[in-house]
């Protein structure tokens, strides 16, 4: 009995249209719809300061007209065919996706080309677009959990692109023209900044439809250069806010509003997804607060009732990346719950972890990774990520043997560089502080 099938997994067949653009495509047999994403390599952190926020309100104004259709009739021409249309922006990445049955493949490629290539950004709808993007940014700073997050991120990225927030600033948005976003659109669309990645229920014609319906592409530009990040080992929180205001505490972010609970991050800056220490990184992550046996979740939680919500977390991007602790609680209580969290960090520092935790941790990991195969949409957008991150398929073995090649001795490094708790940020979202 083969317990272990992922490691015969098969590799997408990866071909370059014309134009530049990257396809990749990966069957699966037991499916019976296709999902097809269109991905840009650039994100909000590429986006000139000037500008930032640009991508996200791209992403939105393709689907307000084209040069053949309205917002209207493409609205009706995907639902006619029964397809589910997604989109969406991160720091890394535009993403745009079609899940349709293969009898409808061709009409669902032929809109979705439509409204990625030949977009109008008709004045009229770009301003009324404008208003909703701002609503948009309203409704983020209304959500304590977000104005935080960005905040902190902010804090500990300063002076990289990925401390901006992906929506952009409300003055950065006002600014955005026909001229200007045509001329984003046109960098964000040229062939070679273009994945596409397709799986499921694949026939043989389905690349062909593909390649004629991008056959506009434009050759352009590589994706820009990445923009340099310091060793994210030798910058801790104190070093990210050295030029900073001077009376900044390089520790403590502290936001005040009217709300009930103190929302709360506790991090510091980790590491680039192409860094050795990433898969420590995340184990190590997991055993803290990744699931309910952590070390976290079980001292703040069930032994001492100090929180509802808090978890682990890592960032990663190409260049630089952060860890969390995140959560709420009341506010009288975060004095205690920061010292358990920082104890928790300290132990793992003083005395490791032992075998059979680590197994544990391992074991989770891997399993979230091999349940993420059995669904057609996770491996389109797995291969996507692939091909942007690493500019390669990276087979699921790989990445488990990764995983089971971490050491204890790696998860005490890990440990010291990155979760050292004399060198978090500690950033807070609460209300006011009582006068009595």
């Amino acid at each position: 009995m083969n317990l272990a099938p992922y490691r015969n997994e098969d590799a997408p067949r990866r071909e370059t249209l014309p134009g530049g653009a990257t396809l990749l495509s990966s069957p699966m047999q037991t499916a019976h719809a296709v999902t097809l994403g269109v991905f840009l390599r650039t994100g909000s952190q590429d986006e000139a300061p000037e500008v930032g926020g640009v991508s996200h309100f791209i992403e939105h104004m393709v689907f307000k007209g084209t040069e053949k259709y309205s917002a209207f009739e493409l609205a009706r021409g995907f639902d006619s065919i029964g397809a589910v249309v997604d989109a969406f922006t991160t720091k890394d990445m535009v993403a745009f996706t079609i899940k349709v049955l293969p009898e409808y493949f061709r009409r669902g490629v032929e809109l979705l080309a439509e409204m990625l290539l030949r977009p109008t950004f008709a004045p009229e709808l770009v301003t009324m677009e404008q208003q909703v993007v701002l609503e948009e940014i309203q409704e983020a700073l209304d959500t304590p959990e977000d104005r935080l997050h960005d905040a902190f991120a902010a804090r500990l990225y300063r002076g990289h692109g990925r401390g901006r927030p992906i929506l952009g600033q409300p003055s950065a948005v006002l600014g955005f023209d026909h001229a200007l976003l045509l001329r984003e659109h046109r960098r964000l669309m040229s062939g070679p900044n273009v994945v596409i990645s397709m799986s499921g229920n694949i026939q043989p014609e389905f690349p062909g439809l593909v390649a004629e319906a991008f056959a506009d592409l434009q050759p352009g530009p590589e994706a820009p250069e990445r923009p340099g990040a310091p060793a994210a080992a030798d910058h801790g929180a104190a070093a990210m806010v050295a030029d900073g205001e001077p009376n900044e505490d390089p520790f403590v972010l502290e936001i005040t509003s009217p709300v009930i609970q103190t929302y709360f991050e506790l991090g510091n800056l980790g590491v680039p997804y192409g860094h050795p220490d990433r898969m420590g990184v995340h184990l190590l992550n997991n055993i803290l607060g990744g699931g309910m046996s952590s070390r976290v979740f079980q001292a703040v939680r069930e032994r001492e009732g100090l929180a509802y919500t808090v978890y682990n977390y890592v960032d990663m991007g190409r260049d630089i990346g952060l860890v969390s602790c995140a959560g709420s609680c009341s506010p009288d209580k975060f004095a205690r719950l920061a010292e358990v969290i920082r104890g928790e960090y300290r132990r793992v520092m003083d005395q490791g972890v032992e075998p059979r935790e680590l197994d544990s941790n391992r074991a989770q990991l891997k399993s979230q990774l091999i349940f993420s195969l059995e669904g057609m949409v996770n491996r389109m957008y797995r291969l996507a990520r692939n091909e942007i991150h690493y500019g390669r398929f990276v087979p699921v073995a790989e990445i488990v043997d990764e995983i089971d090649a971490v050491t204890g001795q790696d998860i005490l490094d890990c440990a010291a560089r990155y979760f050292d708790p004399d060198a978090l940020l500690i950033a807070v979202h609460g209300p006011e502080p009582s006068s009595a």
